[in-house]
């Protein structure tokens, strides 16, 4: 009788308390990691997230990830802005996306008329704007900077854009016939290719910063 109803735990401890140690403690399982009980200082492991197809949880980092696996974090944790991203993570899905999307709208482009091209260009670019926001947050998390830094180098990167659109209007709408505001047109594409530049030259030195150990504070278990 008493085995068949017997508590399912570890053997008892020194102390005569019952080991609450789980099945998954962190020498057999990569998701797990030891923590310090309550009951005389016995070990509790805690869960620190799903993990993907090669056991690594999705939350935390994955330094040195294949691109398969990148690429597979990338759409699981579609829109998941908590948690960290190593810089592989980062760059192999946004070098696979990049390529597959040209791939897929240079076909496109050569079967379909101007206006399905646009928009099959917008839908794919729309769809994957979320992931590549959330994987950029996690990769400042990674360098223990807090998310909102994507704030600035997005409304940089539009600023940008849009003086070098007002500035390619103007000189098109006056046709070239009036000098001067030709000649503001084309300070306002300066100006604005000059901070879209530096926008993404920060972003990009920000995506290739190595780990910060202190990141860890971004963590949040799933």
């Amino acid at each position: 009788m008493h085995k068949q109803y017997q508590v399912p735990f570890d053997a008892p401890s020194a102390d005569g308390q019952p080991s609450w140690r789980s099945p998954h403690h962190a020498d057999g399982a990569p998701y797990g990691t030891d923590t310090t009980g309550v009951r005389g200082g016995d070990t509790i492991v805690q869960d620190v997230g799903r993990p993907d197809s090669t056991g690594h949880p999705l939350n935390l980092p994955y330094p040195g990830c294949p691109p398969i696996q990148a690429v597979e974090r990338f759409f699981r944790n579609y829109a998941t802005f908590s948690g960290r991203a190593s810089r592989s993570e980062f760059w192999w899905p946004m070098l696979m996306t990049g390529i597959a999307e040209t791939a897929a709208l240079g076909a496109f482009d050569v079967m379909s008329v101007v206006g399905v091209f646009s928009a099959i260009q917008g839908v794919l670019s729309l769809a994957l704007l979320i992931p590549s926001l959330a994987v950029s947050v996690r990769r400042l998390h990674d360098i223990n900077l807090n998310g909102a830094w994507l704030i600035p180098f997005a409304g940089l990167t539009v600023l940008g854009s849009a003086l070098s659109v007002m500035g390619a209007m103007a000189a098109l709408l006056v046709l070239f016939l009036v000098p001067d505001v030709v000649r503001q047109g084309f300070d306002f594409i300066l100006l604005g290719s000059v901070i879209t530049v530096v926008a993404g030259i920060a972003y990009a030195v920000c995506m290739a910063w190595p780990s910060n150990p202190d990141g860890a504070r971004f963590d949040k278990p799933r």
